[in-house]
């Protein structure tokens, strides 16, 4: 099993929960979440919304499909786009 984490911007969630939702993903945790980077503004949240945290547990084989569909539906091209990480559990 793998739990995957990824921060996004918060108006592409829904997106990306749809998406999911679609592939079969049976549950996603989605939490507020703040921090900083290298290109990080202190206004930041109050300009663009801020971003949010999506927690998925899924069967090793399936993965890669979840990480490309988080990919699809998360990415602008601009800075602040987001991570994503990957554990065993």
């Amino acid at each position: 099993m793998k739990m995957i984490w990824a921060v996004v911007r918060w108006d592409r969630v829904d997106g990306i929960v749809q998406s999911l939702k679609a592939a079969g993903v049976g549950g996603c945790t989605v939490s507020r979440c703040r921090g900083y980077g290298k290109e990080w503004h202190p206004y930041e949240p109050a300009i663009h919304g801020g971003h949010e945290r999506l927690e998925i547990v899924v069967e090793d084989e399936k993965a890669d499909a979840v990480i490309d569909k988080i990919v699809r539906q998360a990415k602008t091209s601009l800075v602040g786009d987001g991570l994503i990480g990957v554990l065993d559990l």
